[in-house]
């Protein structure tokens, strides 16, 4: 059954790189590995479109089901050797077997590098992103053979190194020989002409790469070729042809932990790790002075990374309350938002005085004292909030060095809880006071 999302592919530059989006018909394979939300899925190269020479590229579209979600796949084809991506008269990558030579016998994705003269091995990297992980992924690598002295090599691996797939070829008479998630041309005599050659529209050069059941947030392709010279001149290869996957059953963000703690200079640093990622477009610090209002004041961009750890840390460079409020809050990709954890941290530590006392505490008079305890002479301003956040009032009080005792009406409050805020030298102090009758 074919499955498609009819859209109208478009092109656009982003950081020098030229990015094609389009949009990938779906198959879906009854017989195939499945989880209990998915069918399994592949790309299917013969519907897809790929402007020649575009290095970067961006497939998205949905998985089917009865709740609609959506995957996309990234591709990167990169390297720090000098040349040129270049081969049979057309820049690569492309689709190859569309228009242009076939590699193997079947469609998949061309990559022809032409390196400079003394560049070595210059190897080339291939990289498949997942927006979200998958499971059983497998595809074709093809042409992987001689030519003269020059002989293909490549390596594959997963997660950043983490996860090593099984190769096989394809051919009773390969011109590849397996080692690990090493694959190397064989050389003279192999192949079905026996000159280490493998022809387009032949599988001799073609291996399968499978990941299994293991959870799956990229692939890696190291491909280069081995040379008795410096100079290996052009080299093509075939990737992700037969690509098939199955989006992988998620579980729920994981915070393994969360952490707000005062560096040298009495600053609050905000620290956290989690697993499990995916989906999520940034997280968001919170800080209240009072435990009920909180404002945003720092952000970071979510990395997704769902089969490894991932650690954020983030310094606020903000005065401090005595009691201080932080909270961590997620954010999808479609804006919403859920609040994690949070913690409270005194930075009395860091004060330029020593105390501050309200009372009475519940107060039913038409006013409160407030008693100081300052290290110099300074100026304190005072600001009364309701449990809204709304300032009622505001007003200055001159500290003298040692104990300090002062009162502040209050006969205008109705009954109810507020905030006093106290800010000495840029420094925040918050008690609550309950106003009775």
């Amino acid at each position: 059954m074919y499955l498609s999302k009819c859209t109208r592919s478009s092109i656009r530059p982003i950081k020098g790189w030229l990015v094609v989006v389009f949009h990938s018909l779906l198959v879906a394979f009854p017989a195939y590995a499945q989880n209990d939300m998915h069918p399994a899925l592949s790309v299917d190269w013969n519907s897809t479109e790929w402007t020649p020479g575009a290095r970067s590229v961006h497939i998205p579209f949905a998985i089917p089901g009865d709740d609609p979600e959506e995957i996309s796949l990234h591709i990167d084809v990169t390297t720090r050797s000098a040349g040129r991506f270049y081969g049979f008269g057309t820049q690569s990558p492309y689709i190859d077997g569309s228009d242009i030579v076939n590699f193997g016998d079947k469609l998949d994705v061309g990559i022809m590098f032409d390196p400079d003269a003394n560049q070595g091995s210059s190897p080339v990297y291939i990289t498949l992103r997942f927006s979200r992980p998958v499971q059983y992924l497998e595809f074709e690598i093809s042409d992987i053979d001689m030519a003269g002295g020059r002989i293909d090599s490549l390596v594959v691996w997963g997660n950043g190194g983490l996860l090593r797939p099984s190769l096989m070829p394809l051919s009773t008479d390969p011109t590849v020989r397996v080692s690990g998630h090493t694959a190397t041309a064989i050389g003279a005599s192999s192949g079905r002409a026996r000159s280490g050659s493998a022809f387009g529209h032949e599988d001799n050069g073609n291996l399968k790469v499978s990941f299994g059941p293991e959870l799956l947030d990229s692939v890696t392709i190291q491909y280069f070729e081995a040379s008795g010279g410096f100079n290996p001149s052009a080299r093509g290869i075939g990737v992700f042809g037969e690509l098939l996957f199955l989006p992988a059953k998620l579980e729920p963000i994981n915070l393994l932990k969360f952490g707000v703690a005062l560096d040298d200079q009495c600053q609050p640093v905000v620290r956290w790790v989690t697993n499990q990622e995916f989906g999520l477009s940034e997280y968001l610090i919170e800080y209240s002075y009072d435990g009920f209002n909180f404002f945003e004041t720092a952000s970071v961009s979510a990395l997704n990374q769902y089969t490894s750890e991932t650690s954020y840390e983030i310094p606020l460079y903000r005065k401090l309350n005595t009691d201080n409020y932080f909270r961590l809050v997620k954010v999808d990709g479609k804006g919403d938002k859920e609040i994690l954890t949070s913690q409270v941290l005194n930075g009395s530590e860091c004060f330029q005085f020593t105390s501050v006392n309200v009372y009475p505490n519940p107060s039913s008079a038409n006013f409160v004292f407030v008693e100081i305890e300052a290290t110099s002479e300074k100026q304190t301003d005072i600001a009364i909030i309701d449990q809204y956040g709304e300032i009622l009032v505001q007003t200055s009080y001159q500290l003298k060095r040692g104990q300090n005792i002062f009162k502040l009406a209050s006969r205008h409050l109705v009954p109810g809880v507020y905030s006093l805020r106290f800010s000495i030298d840029g420094e925040m102090v918050t008690k609550r006071v309950s106003i009775v009758d």
